[in-house]
């Protein structure tokens, strides 16, 4: 996507975006976030995200902005996973969410098979590396870092860099998933508005605001946030190191899927057997949207083996997988799921030019209307 407008804002007025959407009814109410909150010592557990819905400016007080961009939601939420199942896929209301780049891929798959809206949408979508997950438990293990100094947080070239209450910072070895660092499409394919942290530096209050929309610009202006146009020199860096994000994780990819490739057809299929068949893949996956899984009750029913269970599942939704990586993250027998995946997705771009998540009007090479061109094509 190309921004009609970009500039620079304070983190902290990242809220009134989000209180003018609601204000000016742009929404009926809006997926937000907010730290998780332990229950039994009572204390903000920062690396732990997780999505609630605000329908009344007054349920914004703050928003936790770089946690977000840094970790994502926690376990299985996914802004388009939490837009489908929790609030009806904005099917009879207007809905704000803020979305991962994978996210938006997600809402235009879930838009073809007609499981939201999105002409009831108003979307802020990030860009961004890529997220560090499980940051909660792995901090624990990290030698003079208190988790309860920490203040902001920004994924980094080296790391996930910290920046504590007196000021200092640091860069631990925590990195973004597996997936992330495979992916190539950095930025989204439906916004109206953008937040990046791309070329800022960590100790920097402000953060890169981009209107992608008429909509997007008018809230924008509506919200009457102070802006100030986005530097040159803050507007080349952000567009080098995405240049090089992305050439990073084109090397990455291509490494990594030849490997994957060499590997024996048994040997994929045999790592599968370590399947145990929980469903958190299931769970975790932005486009499966049947209501009643036929694989789940065949777990129950002792119907079906683990290779059969997740060969039909991939079988299922690989030519809608936008290769989010919710299902390789969550698994908890680390079956390498993204790269399945995105081995197919390959292929079906060599094959058929098919490419998920970019476009509501690009025709799913399986579906009939597209057999019936191939058909035609073939005569």
């Amino acid at each position: 996507m190309e921004a009609i407008a970009e500039y620079l804002i304070k983190i902290e007025d990242f809220p009134k975006l989000l209180i003018a959407l609601l204000k000016e009814k742009v929404v009926d109410k809006i997926i937000g976030a907010e730290t998780k909150v332990d229950k039994k010592t009572n204390a903000e557990d920062r690396f732990s995200v997780s999505p609630v819905v605000y329908t009344k400016p007054d349920d914004i007080k703050s928003f936790p902005l770089t946690n977000l961009i840094s970790y994502g939601y926690a376990r299985t939420d996914s802004a388009a996973k939490f837009l489908h199942k929790s609030v009806n896929g904005a099917m009879q209301e207007k809905v704000g969410l803020i979305a991962r780049p994978c996210d938006t891929r997600a809402l235009i798959e879930l838009a073809k098979i007609k499981q939201i809206n999105l002409e009831n949408l108003f979307i802020i979508a990030f860009e961004d590396r890529g997220m560090v997950i499980n940051v909660s438990r792995e901090i624990k293990k990290i030698k003079d870092v208190d988790p309860t100094k920490v203040m902001k947080e920004q994924v980094g070239d080296k790391g996930l860099i910290l920046l504590f209450d007196d000021g200092k910072k640091k860069e631990v070895d925590l990195f973004i998933a597996d997936n992330c660092s495979r992916c190539i499409r950095k930025i989204p394919v439906v916004a109206d508005i953008g937040i990046s942290d791309i070329g800022i530096p960590i100790d920097s209050e402000e953060i890169i605001l981009k209107a992608y929309s008429e909509k997007g610009a008018n809230l924008i202006e509506t919200s009457k946030i102070a802006k100030k146009n986005l530097p040159g020199d803050i507007k080349s860096t952000h567009t080098e190191k995405m240049k090089e994000i992305k050439e990073t994780a084109l090397a990455k990819r291509a490494k990594d899927l030849e490997e994957w490739d060499k590997t024996p057809q048994e040997e994929k299929i045999t790592r599968l057997q370590a399947c145990t068949m929980c469903g958190m893949c299931i769970r975790g996956c932005p486009v499966c949207y049947c209501v009643d899984c036929i694989l789940q009750q065949k777990r129950k029913d002792k119907t079906i083996n683990k290779e059969t269970y997740q060969l039909t599942r991939i079988a299922h939704v690989a030519d809608r997988c936008v290769e989010c990586g919710n299902c390789d993250n969550n698994c908890p027998v680390h079956l390498p799921l993204s790269l399945y995946f995105q081995s197919l997705n390959e292929e079906f771009k060599k094959e058929f030019g098919y490419t998920t998540g970019e476009s509501v009007d690009d025709i799913p090479f399986r579906s009939g209307k597209a057999i019936k061109q191939m058909e035609l094509e073939k005569t």
